[in-house]
Order: structure tokens, then sequence, then C-alpha cells
């Protein structure tokens, strides 16, 4: 939930307005607009909210106009495209194996011919470094399904850069197409296995 989470509205990269996130309902955002500084969207309109928000710091998502006036602004479509928050906190490693079992054509996410076997070795909700026995390239768009205890997620994510290490590849790459329910189970996993790893730590000591 982000309710109560300052909040901009961007038209073209451009500040319209500032507000606060008065509903969170899931699937759609109801922002209090507090300062008009240009000419809010319209329904249909795609746009970018900006939100400070207390736990998660600050992110800014793709969202559709459902309805604007000069006090209130609904939108849905939520669609999270940055997030900027320390790397320690939102970072955790990991030993996950996954197998990629979808490349992107164009826009489509499709089934691929050979599947290729990897691992997960450091995951955040915006991105993850991958090992590979075989190279990927820059630029390369794949996915693959991974489960926490609570969700069943397909994860889509691109190579940013690759560097060759022992016994293969490691690839530094970024989630896209994350939705906001997608982001906030990860992040729910990161902090529960950051939690779990500071446990054994101890227990260890």
């Amino acid at each position: 939930m982000i309710e109560g989470s300052p909040a901009v509205v961007l038209v073209d990269d451009v500040e319209v307005a500032r507000g606060e996130i008065s509903v969170d309902a899931g699937l759609s955002l109801s922002v209090r607009l507090e300062e008009l500084l240009g000419e809010l969207p319209t329904e249909g309109d795609e746009i970018v909210l900006r939100t400070f928000e207390s736990v998660r710091g600050r992110r800014e998502y793709i969202v559709t106009v459902e309805s604007a006036n000069p006090t209130m602004l609904i939108v849905s479509d939520i669609e999270l495209i940055s997030a900027f928050q320390q790397r320690a906190i939102v970072r955790v490693n990991t030993d996950i194996p996954v197998t990629i079992v979808y490349e992107m054509e164009g826009d489509d996410l499709r089934d691929m011919v050979t599947p290729i076997q990897a691992t997960v070795v450091d995951l955040s909700a915006t991105g993850l470094r991958l090992h590979t026995s075989v190279p990927l390239e820059d630029g390369y768009r794949f996915g693959f399904h991974f489960a926490t205890d609570f969700d069943d997620l397909t994860i889509v994510a691109e190579v940013l850069r690759r560097e060759e290490v022992p016994r293969g590849y490691l690839c530094g790459c970024r989630l896209i197409g994350t939705t906001q329910r997608e982001a906030d189970a990860l992040h729910r996993y990161v902090l529960s296995e950051q939690i779990a790893q500071r446990r054994r730590t101890q227990q260890d000591d």
C-alpha cells in the first residue's frame, strides 16, 4: 500500500501537478491533487506518476488516466518503470536455479526452442545478476518463471552487461515490463530473504 505517499504527475517529462496518493486500490490509484503546475492530462492519456514511498523510496510508474479534475486524478494500468533506492536495502545475494524458457521477438514473448539453465545470484525489485554456461548478448531479452512462497511470477529481463567468470558468464540484467504487483512481490521476497540470511548469520555466530 502506498496511500499517503507524496506524488508528482508528469506529462512528457514535465511536472504538471503534485499531490498525495489517497487510495491504493491495487489495480488503480487515486491521487489527491494539491498543486497544479500545468495542464492536466485527459482520460486515456498515458503519463508518468512519480511517488516517494517511505519504505521503497522514489518510484516511477507509467499509468493510464481514468479521470482528472483540479482536485483528483485516478489512474490504472500501473506499470513500474524505475525505482531509486539504496542498493544495500533492496538487493540480496541468492543461489536460485532457473530455466530461461522465453525470449523476446519484437514486443512478443515466445517459447525458446532450447531452454537455457541459469542461476540467479543477485536479485532486487528492478534487476538481477544471472550466471549462465552460455553467453547472452547485451540487449538480449528473455523470460523465466520465478516462484516465491506467495507468488508465481514470469520475470522478463534484458541483459545490460556480461563478463566471463569461472564456469560461465555473469550477466547484469534489468527487469522490463514489471507491473506494480510483480514489483511488490519481488520486494517482499528480497526483504524476507534479507531477514532470513541475517538470522542464519546470527545463528552461526
